[in-house]
């Protein structure tokens, strides 16, 4: 998934606190869109 790979991209140059969270808030949200 395109969107998946570039978040990757962002978060690997944030600190992994704050990745892990936005990781988090991205499954659900895909989720809450898909399901």
């Amino acid at each position: 998934m395109i969107v998946n790979g570039f978040c990757k991209e962002v978060f690997r140059e944030l600190p992994m606190e704050f990745a892990m969270e936005a990781q988090k808030l991205l499954d659900v949200s895909l989720e809450g869109s898909v399901g």
